[in-house]
């Protein structure tokens, strides 16, 4: 018996496949290096952690506060729990280094991290995990009659089914982009199977979908074009809002940050992120500038670190910034692994 969530869940992307495939093949496109290996990574990381101190804090209190902008991480946050966009990532990068079904592996691991740690967990996300925990066995192997996407797609039916939902999925999603920088098809599918896990909604995979594109294209020194790539989610059937968005990028990414009322939800997050993939700032300035325009703050800066990370490398992250991180010998020794698994 199909499990009622298969259907929904996006296998497949045959105009998106392809645009990357050109792209990779093109003379443009050379080999993922060690730096922007790390740079997806620990972009991430610092991004998430430069944001973690205001949270949900409107820009104009930013401001009021950090009359010269947070461009700081807090020292002690080398010695805490991860926050919850950074674990899931690294959770997720080691769940894809397995042998076995990786979406499994993560699930599992998402149940053990909201035991172990939990830092920043939201709503949706803990409802979510608590419900799969319900359905899963501990010791990794699941029920057959369960499929590792129901609990997530119970909770979207229950919500009326909405084509987005908040960033949880995007925030943790650039390690998929990093395992299978040369192969676009796998790219997509796995985006979107460990997305769906805990974020179910089209929109959802969807901007994780196209953000993981535009890192795999960076890894490989190739320019992304935003066009392209709303062109061709929309022909694989994304839905109508996410070219929208991916359109209406401003020059001023502050401005499009402050104005939206709804703070969390997945296309802004992903609007940030691509508006990385054109910005003439470089990596410290960008990050500076997605923090300081307030909202979610740490998750924005990490799916912006981790697009960042992927253009200019781990070279160009302040190195106060990386002696910050915690557990970074753990992140550096994914962020080898998964290189070595794409070559």
């Amino acid at each position: 018996m199909t499990p009622h969530s298969a259907s929904g869940v996006v296998q497949d992307a045959p105009q998106l496949a392809e645009m990357l495939a050109v792209s990779l093949a093109s003379s443009a496109a050379g080999q993922v290096t060690e730096d922007r290996a790390l740079g997806v990574m620990l972009g991430l990381a610092v991004g998430n952690l430069l944001g973690l101190p205001v949270e949900s804090w409107p820009q104009h209190e930013i401001h009021d506060v950090y009359r010269d902008g947070l461009r700081d991480i807090d020292p002690l946050e080398r010695v805490r729990f991860m926050d919850d966009d950074l674990a899931q990532a690294v959770d997720l990068a080691e769940a894809l280094l397995q042998d076995h079904d990786p979406t499994v592996d993560f699930a599992a691991r998402l149940v053990r991290w909201s035991h172990e740690n939990g830092r920043g967990m939201g709503f949706m996300s803990s409802v979510v995990i608590r419900e799969l925990e319900d359905r899963m066995d501990m010791n990794l192997n699941m029920d057959v009659d369960v499929d590792v996407h129901d609990a997530a797609w119970d909770y979207w039916e229950a919500n009326g089914r909405p084509s987005t939902q908040p960033n949880g999925g995007l925030m943790r999603c650039a390690p998929v982009a990093l395992r299978y920088a040369h192969d676009p098809s796998e790219l997509i599918r796995m985006t979107a199977q460990t997305c769906a896990v805990t974020h179910y909604a089209p929109g959802a995979q969807w901007s994780c979908i196209v953000v993981n594109a535009a890192i795999a294209l960076l890894l490989r020194g190739v320019s992304p074009s935003l066009t392209d790539l709303a062109d061709a989610a929309s022909a694989d059937g994304a839905p109508p809002e996410l070219a929208e968005w991916i359109a209406e990028i401003p020059p001023q990414i502050e401005q499009s940050i402050d104005d939206e009322p709804m703070i969390g939800h997945t296309y802004l997050c992903m609007q940030a992120a691509l508006w990385c993939v054109n910005t003439s700032d470089d990596l410290e300035s960008a990050l500076i500038r997605i923090v300081n325009a307030g909202g979610d703050t740490d998750t924005n800066g990490a799916v912006a670190g981790a697009v960042l990370g992927a253009r200019f490398g781990a070279s160009a992250i302040p190195s106060e910034w990386l002696d910050c991180i915690p557990q970074r010998s753990r992140i550096e020794s994914a962020a080898e692994a998964l290189l070595t698994s794409t070559q």
